[in-house]
């Protein structure tokens, strides 16, 4: 056996379990492939946070083909915090040591879920909510008590790379394929709006958060560009720039917008103007190179598929009209017509809901799972039929929903908990200047990106920020933490 297969035969089994349940797409094979990972997260827990790796950025191609994987994520994590708590009785005050910022954390859900009861949401919900928030937070307060050493972030970078790979062939074939090859039934029928219709989707079904995942994964690339020799360096630039004509291929406005301001904040405070460099050169190259004659081939095919009749009439459109849909989705993004649009069924008009509520509750808000957020979209909020509020709909925008949901208390609290965060990256700076300040620059732009998604309630963002959160907090020192056998 190689000493890859003995030092990953762990890993390469839960994959194999993960792959049986996509297999074999029977309720009860799901059940028993999460239990076995849950078990197996218990004795092995970086097995288990390596799983989810895998598995938070595959989770709803994987609940479609099998709907019972759905609790897999929340059992590997229950199982691995049972785990650290085990390991850890004999010392309970570790157990409950918490930063300011958990602190403020734990007080915006007891705000939150409080007034939640107090406007009569039926407990399911409340918990439902409070399990968005707090499950990815359980990998902080786990891989902060972990024993974490360089070729467990080797094994991290290397997992997210490797998944991003998948996501990116397959949504490659899904744009080319004009959305008719390796997707679900289902997913391949939907009807999407001109202006949705030209962008990849991919396994992750939302090309917002496809463009978040795939940004982790090229500033991974690039880490690792800067530390290999010159033979290697190919690879990973191709694949850079592979990732980074799908990431532009996704027309992911918001996600680009905070990478750039990412971007500029980085180099403001390391003046690494080779990485900033590197990373500009991608994107242009992935535009030139991958975006551009990916396009034209879709466009083909599409005009081809018109000329036959053949095409899905659900999604029938030019492909010069393909074109300019693309085009318009950065053109028209700050134009009047779209703005007044936005005021009456878009953003704003959410925006101007949020604020309506907190005018009549400003103390602590109406509660979880009653405006836009997880927990509203499962369950019927008792507010919306007095504020006038479509069913099913989410804020994307997480500082309105916490002001309409928690009010000036949840407010308070919410900001201790993301500034808090940034005050302890800040004063570990001298640590790790590089890593220190990369997260710095990642959670200053997470703050503009909550004023478009409902950032923090999203999985595969969250699992992957807390955990290098706690890396960066806890664990990490000067040196180099990439493959001994990429060295120089």
């Amino acid at each position: 056996m190689s000493d890859f297969l003995k030092n990953n035969i762990l890993m390469i089994g839960a994959v194999f379990l993960i792959l049986i349940g996509v297999l074999i797409p029977q309720p009860l094979i799901g059940l028993v492939v999460s239990l076995a990972l849950a078990v197996i997260s218990f004795f092995y827990p970086k097995i288990g946070i390596y799983s989810l790796l895998v598995y938070f950025p595959l989770r709803s191609f994987l609940i479609e083909i099998n709907p019972s994987m759905k609790i897999m994520g929340d059992l590997i994590i229950v199982f691995a915090f049972l785990h650290v708590v085990w390991t850890g009785r004999k010392d309970w005050r570790a157990l409950v040591h918490f930063s300011i910022f958990e602190w403020a954390f734990f007080a915006f859900i007891g705000i939150g879920s409080i007034s939640a009861l107090m406007s009569d949401v039926s407990l399911a919900a409340i918990i439902f909510q409070v399990r968005a928030f707090l499950i990815t937070y359980l990998l902080f307060y786990i891989v902060k008590r972990l024993n974490i050493d360089k070729e467990d972030v080797q094994q991290f970078i290397w997992i997210t790379i490797a998944v991003a790979l998948l996501l990116v062939c397959q949504g490659l074939i899904e744009k080319l394929s004009l959305r008719t090859l390796f997707l679900p039934e289902t997913w391949a029928n939907r009807s999407l709006s001109p202006n949705n219709r030209v962008r990849i989707y991919g396994l992750i079904n939302n090309p917002n958060i496809l463009a978040v995942y795939l940004t982790f994964a090229l500033i991974f690339l690039v880490n690792l560009y800067n530390k290999v020799s010159k033979g290697k360096k190919i690879l990973l630039a191709v694949l850079s720039i592979l990732y980074a004509g799908t990431w532009l291929l996704t027309y992911s406005r918001g996600t680009w917008l905070a990478c750039c301001i990412g971007l500029v904040i980085f180099w403001l405070f390391t003046r690494y103007t080779r990485i900033a460099v590197q990373l500009l050169a991608t994107v242009v190259l992935g535009f030139v190179l991958v975006l551009t004659p990916v396009t034209k081939v879709a466009n083909w095919m599409e005009t081809s598929r018109i000329d036959t009749g053949s095409a899905n009439q659900g999604n029938n459109q030019s492909a010069d009209e393909g074109d300019s849909v693309a085009k318009s989705r950065i053109e028209t993004t700050f134009e009047k017509d779209t703005i007044e649009l936005s005021k009456s069924s878009g953003r704003l008009f959410i925006v101007n809901k949020g604020f309506e509520i907190f005018k009549d509750h400003p103390v602590a808000g109406t509660g979880f799972a009653t405006f836009g957020d997880s927990a509203s979209k499962s369950y019927p909020s008792p507010i919306y039929e007095t504020y006038e509020i479509p069913p099913n709909i989410y804020s994307d925008n997480q500082y309105i929903q916490v002001i309409a949901e928690t009010g000036a208390l949840g407010v308070i609290a919410f900001a201790v908990f993301l500034l808090g965060m940034l005050v302890s990256l800040w004063q570990r700076r001298t640590e790790n200047k590089k890593g220190s300040f990369l997260l710095i620059s990642i959670l200053l732009s997470i703050f503009f990106l909550g004023l478009l998604y409902n950032i923090w309630e999203d999985k595969t963002f969250a699992s992957y920020y807390f955990i290098m959160l706690a890396y960066a907090l806890y664990h990490q020192r000067d040196g180099g933490n990439y493959p001994s056998w990429f060295r120089r």
